[in-house]
């Protein structure tokens, strides 16, 4: 029937057994969350499959309609514990938090919110990157953010303990 389980704990689809050791209650991760799931976890797109996170769910994968998406621009950790790593943006909001199903996932800070630390926003139509404020304590070029700003190149954004570097690439009439 296509449902993705873990079959070292079962010896059949516990969504269709019929011997009553299934699940009472199925629940599906939407397309959404899943492709977030996916982007934060740094996961190629893939037509069927699994991936199993740190905390050891196993979750579907399933390929969008275009089979891309295109970065509009880059968050880049300059310090705190993922110092080094880039994050990919893409068109509409995107998602800052520990949590793997955001779209900017930094589990190794603890001092940032699970979900919804704050978001950047790419709007296509005018091109425009903005930082919004979310659950928690941003900041924006060292000032506390009360509201959402406007990004250039090379904005710093500190939520916990980390400090991003903003990298637009959709920038300059540079667009998909």
């Amino acid at each position: 029937m296509g449902h993705f389980y873990d079959d070292g704990k079962f010896a059949s689809c516990p969504h269709c057994d019929s011997s009553g050791g299934g699940f009472d209650d199925v629940k599906t991760v939407s397309g959404d969350v899943a492709e977030r799931m996916r982007r934060a976890a740094g996961q190629q797109i893939i037509e069927f499959g699994t991936v199993t996170q740190g905390d050891e769910k196993t979750i579907g994968i399933y390929k969008k309609k275009h089979g891309w998406d295109p970065v509009t621009g880059w968050l880049v950790c300059v310090s705190g514990p993922e110092r080094g790593r880039d994050y990919r943006l893409h068109t509409g909001r995107n998602f800052l938090g520990r949590a793997v199903n955001m779209d900017i996932s930094v589990p190794g800070d603890g001092e940032i919110s699970r979900e919804y630390h704050c978001s950047v926003v790419f709007e296509p139509k005018s091109q425009t990157f903005l930082l919004a404020p979310g659950s928690a304590n941003t900041y924006h070029n060292g000032q506390a953010l009360t509201e959402s700003v406007t990004l250039s190149a090379s904005d710093v954004i500190g939520a916990g303990v980390s400090e991003f570097v903003f990298i637009p690439f959709c920038a300059g009439g540079r667009t998909w």
